[in-house]
């Protein structure tokens, strides 16, 4: 994965709050879809709110993410 091209996204779809440092926006597809959410989220909480370097602010599902790449 590391080696793919860089994710743009264009200007009509970027937040209207000037660029900061403090969050970050990541689309992640789950195999298994709706059904691996729970446990995804459950995980990804445990293992960076735990450890104090994130906070999960917002959470979002849907097929509308997929255009964001």
């Amino acid at each position: 994965m590391l080696d793919q091209l860089p994710i743009i996204v264009p200007p009509s779809i970027r937040s209207h709050h000037p660029p900061c440092e403090e969050y970050c926006t990541v689309v992640f597809r789950l195999q298994g879809g709706r059904s691996a959410m729970c446990l995804f989220l459950a995980e990804l909480s445990r293992h960076f709110e735990g450890s104090g370097t994130a906070e999960i602010v917002k959470f979002e599902v849907g097929d509308h993410l997929r255009n964001r790449r």
